[in-house]
C-alpha cells in the first residue's frame, strides 16, 4: 500500500477543497429546503394556505357563535366518534348542530385561536389538520357569568371540495 505524505500547501489544499465541498452542500441543502409559512411549521405552497384559509373562516363562525354556519363548513357525512369506543358520544351533522346550539345558548363571547402545527394528505384524498387551539369563552351559569380557558391539541379531517359554487373543503370530523 502507498503512504502519502501531506506537506502543509497539499493539507492546506485539502482543506480548502473539503471545505468548498461542505460550503457547497450546505447551500445546495439550504435552498433545497422547503419555506414555511410564517409562524407556522407548514410547508408554504397554495394548498396549504387554502387550508388555513378554509381554518379562519371556521374560527370566524366559531367567535360569531354561529351554529349554521359551521354546520355549513361541514360534509352531510360528518361524524364524530370523539376518539373512544364506546358509540355513546358518537354524533353525526345534526348532532353537532344541537350540541352548538345548545353551548351557544349559554356563551355570551368566545374568543378561539387556532396555531396550525401540521397539515397531512392522506391516499384518499382527505387532509388531517393538526393543530392548537386557545379558546375564551364567557359562559352563563346560575350563579353568574364566568370566563372559561382551554388549550388543547386536536386534529381537524376535511376534504377537498373543488368543483362547488365555494370551492375549498368540507369537514368530516375533529370538532
Amino acid at each position: 500500500m502507498g503512504y502519502m505524505v501531506m506537506t502543509n500547501f497539499s493539507r492546506s489544499l485539502a482543506t480548502l477543497s473539503l471545505l468548498t465541498v461542505l460550503t457547497g452542500a450546505a447551500a445546495l441543502g439550504t435552498s433545497c429546503a422547503p419555506t414555511m409559512i410564517a409562524g407556522t411549521q407548514v410547508e408554504d405552497n397554495e394548498e396549504n394556505r387554502e387550508v388555513l384559509a378554509f381554518l379562519t373562516r371556521y374560527s370566524g363562525a366559531m367567535q360569531a357563535r354561529d351554529p349554521e354556519k359551521i354546520t355549513k363548513l361541514c360534509a352531510a357525512d360528518y361524524y364524530e366518534n370523539n376518539g373512544t369506543p364506546s358509540a355513546d358520544d358518537d354524533y353525526n351533522l345534526d348532532g353537532l348542530r344541537e350540541r352548538l346550539t345548545a353551548h351557544f345558548a349559554r356563551t355570551k363571547e368566545l374568543v378561539l385561536e387556532v396555531y396550525v402545527q401540521r397539515i397531512d394528505r392522506a391516499e384518499d384524498g382527505t387532509i388531517g389538520v393538526a393543530y392548537r387551539y386557545n379558546t375564551r369563552a364567557l359562559v352563563a351559569f346560575p350563579v353568574g357569568d364566568k370566563w372559561l380557558t382551554a388549550t388543547e391539541v386536536n386534529k381537524i379531517k376535511l376534504r377537498p371540495i373543488p368543483d362547488e359554487k365555494e370551492p375549498g373543503y368540507r369537514i368530516l370530523s375533529g370538532l
